[in-house]
């Protein structure tokens, strides 16, 4: 054993990405920062603040990378790919002289 804790390595996935606009606590969820603000300060949080357009459901439950909706998973691929393929082409292009 290497010593590695998995939990250790599941950690920065998990971080609290969502932060509360009138305290600015720091939370896991969308739903919890919903749930937080209905407590705490009697709001309503309808959208994710300060999120894209098309990702600011308060619905989904995301945690780490738990939860991430399937077509969401398939876009972010395709954006990798997609920025592999131009890293590649910038490198093989460097090294075809000019003449």
């Amino acid at each position: 054993s290497s010593g590695i804790n998995a939990e250790w390595l599941l950690r920065p996935g998990k971080a609290r990405h969502f932060k509360c606009h009138v305290c600015h606590k720091k939370l896991y969820t969308a739903p919890g920062l919903v749930i937080h603000c209905m407590q705490v300060h009697k709001e309503t949080v309808t959208t994710v603040p300060n999120s894209l357009p098309h990702r600011n459901n308060c619905e989904i439950e995301i945690y780490g990378t738990e939860g991430i909706p399937p077509e969401d998973v398939t876009l972010h691929e395709k954006e990798l790919r997609e920025r592999e393929k131009r890293k590649k082409y910038r490198c093989d292009s460097a090294l075809i002289p000019l003449l």
